[in-house]
């Protein structure tokens, strides 16, 4: 609460509200009063240089440097049409642990939330968020990673203001039933286990009523699809699914990109630098991208 009190003067008056400079504010807070307690009694000075302390932990500890280095997390800039075209915004957490993966996408998550409601209505797609391996980040009730809030809210609301999701999983069984309810377009592909074949079924169901005969035929095609086959359902038209097979894959079936291949895609100019190592010798070191 203290924190968020002295950022939000600071951030009022014009001016930065960055750790380095909270931390001074709470040590000598330019505010006598948290709502109607004096600021010693809701506060006390000791408790204070606590909370300085820890603060510059942070602001020391190599770890925590990175998280202050890159792009803004501001989402109306990254979406800025650049030569008329529209920008593509990739975000990779491959290289964090699951916890961490968790809090970083749902702080994503939320800001993209937060600027969607911020548009005007649309009904034209004006960005599409792209949400691949979503297995683990909306998992059915009583799960309740910070990534689920944000991606349930913005498969109900988005669409209103011009902005479509799409996410992909292999295990749809782990999927929140709200999330599946709101899917406007299927692509299923082979379902080997009865307990995903139900629940995609339940979805589909909750999504577009359907009767029983109909349910059970599309139970039986998702059982003898093909590899690279698969049905399409689209929830706002009246005709049934239909069976797709692309020509090819774009990604060519190869796995994840590693964050070279990324700058790479992204027609980044790589640029080394030569670093000196304790032996003499010198290594190549590729610019980091943002």
């Amino acid at each position: 609460m203290l924190l968020s009190v002295l950022a939000e003067r600071r951030l009022a008056a014009g001016q930065t509200a960055e750790l380095g400079a909270l931390m001074q504010d709470v040590l000598e807070p330019p505010i006598a009063e948290i709502g109607a307690l004096p600021m010693n009694s809701f506060m006390k000075k000791t408790e204070r240089r606590a909370l300085a302390a820890a603060l510059n932990s942070l602001l020391a500890s190599p770890t925590f440097a990175s998280w202050r280095q890159g792009a803004t997390l501001d989402v109306a800039e990254w979406l800025v049409a650049k030569d008329g075209k529209t920008p593509i915004v990739i975000v990779s957490v491959a290289h964090l642990d699951d916890e961490e993966r968790a809090l970083v996408l749902g702080v994503l998550l939320e800001e993209v939330l937060s600027w969607v409601r911020t548009l005007p209505g649309s009904s034209r797609l004006r960005a599409l968020l792209v949400f691949d391996e979503v297995y683990g980040f909306l998992p059915p009730h009583p799960a309740n990673p910070p990534t689920k809030r944000p991606l349930v809210a913005l498969m109900k609301q988005a669409r209103g203001f011009g902005v479509g999701v799409v996410v992909a999983t292999q295990n749809p069984m782990d999927l929140d039933y709200r999330a599946l309810s709101n899917a406007g377009l299927w692509f299923l592909g082979r379902l080997q286990t009865d307990a995903d074949r139900a629940r995609v079924l339940d979805g589909l169901a909750a999504a577009r009523g359907t009767d029983a005969s109909a349910t059970e035929e599309l139970g039986t095609t998702l059982q003898r699809l093909a590899p690279r086959w698969f049905v399409v359902r689209n929830a706002h038209v009246a005709v049934g699914p239909v069976l797709v097979q692309p020509r090819y894959a774009m990604s060519l079936m190869r796995g994840p990109m590693t964050r070279v291949e990324i700058r790479r895609a992204r027609g980044v100019k790589e640029v080394a630098t030569r670093k000196l190592t304790s032996d003499g010798s010198t290594v190549a070191a590729p610019e980091s991208a943002p």
